[in-house]
């Protein structure tokens, strides 16, 4: 009896610890692609106008018409994926944790541990959430 307390004490620890670990991998890897967009961007600003500078002041060339480098938006579709992946692999870790958690409760309020098991206590977990979410189940309402 108390062996399984035990077991199901320390799954709800150790997912806590790889959501923990997920979160910050996650964060790790926007900010390393923000970073690069961020860098990419600011080298884009510095560069162009230096290509298309002086293009056009001669009036004999007008009627030439030049190809100006395009702004490459791949870095902010990588972006873009690398939230989505991280985001859905980040929930599927925080429902682990959630269930996990409520196998522990339930096993220990349930008989014949809640007898047997009298000191057992409830594992406190942080499933992190945004402000907006806590705002729409404190009132009720979602306003879009």
């Amino acid at each position: 009896m108390n062996n399984t307390e035990i077991r199901l004490r320390n799954l709800v620890k150790a997912q806590q610890e790889v959501c923990e670990a997920n979160f910050d991998k996650m964060w790790k890897v926007i900010k390393q692609i923000t970073h690069v967009s961020d860098t990419y961007l600011e080298a884009f600003k510095e560069i162009y106008p230096k290509l298309i500078s002086g293009r056009y002041q001669s009036k004999d060339i007008r009627f030439i018409v030049e190809h100006n480098p395009p702004l490459d938006t791949s870095v902010l579709r990588q972006l873009a994926t690398a939230i989505e992946i991280n985001r859905e692999q980040f929930f599927s870790h925080q429902r682990l944790l959630v269930a996990r958690h409520n196998e522990h409760k339930t096993f220990i309020q349930s008989f014949p541990a809640c007898i047997l098991l009298p000191n057992a206590q409830e594992i406190k977990i942080t499933v992190i959430k945004s402000d907006h979410t806590a705002d729409v189940y404190a009132t009720g309402k979602e306003n879009i």
